[in-house]
């Protein structure tokens, strides 16, 4: 299938088919593909003969248990990406469903509680999407305002102190610090959503027309897809996956903060942009996502263990992300797909 450009305002657009396989050496397309990968697991060979602790099921276990919100949160970004917008509100949705989780078990019960935290996600979601699409909004700008909104809500619903979950509530307790044999019950629940998503993403026709819409938007509309309905859908979608996270945090801690939902937000971009690199794609997508939150973890542990201040994790895990973005960018050239808006 051809290459085909529309123009759009200022910007081009690209419409890819099938890449193209044999543009370069040999070389050149093995690290196209597998560039990532190799940086990951070099990494990872690198911390393990620096400390005898790293590659162990333990520390394996940590990583991944540490990881569950911010993972949950970037695979939700991931879709608005893929469809062409930005959602700078996800970290303090995770926040206030937190606050909300926290609130109503005393009122309703720990399952009527989710349901209601799940329900504000999506809310959230909603709101964004339809400010961006029929209110025609930038992205940045809305979600930034809700960012704002979101803040001041969670100080007023707790006026600025945490809400403790009665120790009773065993039930609910379990869902973030259960385990089932070795494996803690969150991990298992995130690695369910993650393949859920993927399967979306990639298997149905909502994550077709998301990336349809991400990849040229007025093809799609011209094509009879309903662009604004399906990019409503992937804010919803970020939404539902930061309050799960939301909730998750909540039983972790058997309580809610009025704060911290902040830094999920810069993990989450880190993660879709450095997942996007992954397979040599050029756009986003939800396993690269899931590699990409799984590196800045294992990084963080890893530099903790062989004894690095926190001033230095931070500087090396920037530049090994530019590093591995930049690198893929100079050799997928002509295929990368991403917005910056």
């Amino acid at each position: 299938m051809a290459q085909s450009t529309a123009e759009i305002g200022s910007g081009t657009v690209a419409m890819q088919g099938k890449p193209k396989q044999d543009r370069g050496s040999p070389l050149v397309n093995f690290l196209r593909r597998w560039g990532t990968i190799v940086v990951i697991v070099a990494t990872g060979i690198g911390f393990a003969l620096a400390s005898p602790w790293f590659l162990t099921l333990s520390n394996f276990n940590n990583i991944l248990f540490s990881m569950i919100v911010s993972c949950l949160v970037s695979v939700g970004l991931t879709f608005v990406v893929v469809g062409g917008s930005f959602d700078l509100s996800v970290g303090l949705t995770v926040t206030t469903t937190s606050i909300v989780t926290a609130f109503l078990i005393p009122i309703v019960g720990p399952w009527l509680a989710i349901v209601g935290a799940l329900f504000v996600g999506a809310f959230i979601g909603l709101l964004n999407g339809f400010l961006v699409t029929y209110g025609r909004l930038s992205g940045i700008v809305v979600t930034l305002g809700m960012m704002f909104v979101l803040g001041g809500i969670n100080i007023f619903l707790t006026d600025g102190y945490q809400i403790a979950v009665d120790y009773k509530e065993t039930a609910f307790a379990f869902i973030g610090q259960g385990k089932i044999g070795f494996v803690a019950f969150p991990v298992l629940i995130l690695l369910a959503v993650v393949a859920l998503m993927h399967v979306i993403s990639t298997r149905t026709k909502p994550g077709h027309y998301i990336a349809a819409v991400g990849d040229n938007p007025m093809a799609a509309y011209y094509s009879g897809v309903k662009v604004y309905h399906w990019l409503i859908l992937a804010f919803i979608l970020a939404g539902v996956m930061s309050s799960i996270g939301g909730i998750i945090l909540t039983s972790v801690s058997s309580s809610a903060q009025p704060v911290g939902g902040e830094g999920y937000l810069l993990e989450a971009f880190a993660a879709v942009f450095l997942g996007a690199t992954v397979l040599g794609k050029g756009k986003p997508h939800v396993f690269g996502t899931l590699l990409g939150v799984f590196f800045i973890y294992m990084v963080n542990s890893g530099m903790s263990m062989v004894g690095f201040p926190f001033a230095a994790r931070q500087l090396f895990s920037g530049l090994i992300l530019i590093l591995a973005v930049g690198a893929n960018a100079m050799l997928n050239r002509e295929e990368i797909h991403l917005k910056f808006i």
